[in-house]
């Protein structure tokens, strides 16, 4: 469970919001492109090498950085295994939110 202020959790959603209109602020598209051809293309990165947990605590880390420009570059500095699983899970809680969305449409 991530605790995060209003003023973070307005931000959090807000690039949701975006990232499920296709503008991803955080990431680039040609890295969004990569991650994804990687993804299809070759088999899982080996958890045993950073859990689930780990890459929670990298997600959280990452809603706590107070700026956009402070969110780049704490990605910036992930090794690129870790990077990958972060822009992976970050667009898994996207998916999750645009799915969240429908359901409550309907």
């Amino acid at each position: 469970m991530i605790y995060v202020n209003q003023k973070q959790l307005e931000q959090v959603e807000y690039l949701i919001e975006q990232s499920a209109k296709g503008f991803h602020v955080l990431f680039d598209n040609d890295v969004i492109r990569e991650v994804f051809r990687e993804f299809d293309e070759f088999p899982q990165p080996n958890p045993a090498k950073e859990g689930n947990e780990q890459i929670e605590k990298h997600i959280e880390n990452l809603i706590l950085q107070p700026t956009l420009v402070s969110k780049r570059a704490y990605l910036e500095n992930l090794s690129p295994d870790v990077y990958v699983r972060v822009v992976r899970t970050y667009f898994s809680i996207v998916e999750n939110n645009i799915f969240e969305s429908l359901k409550f449409s309907q």
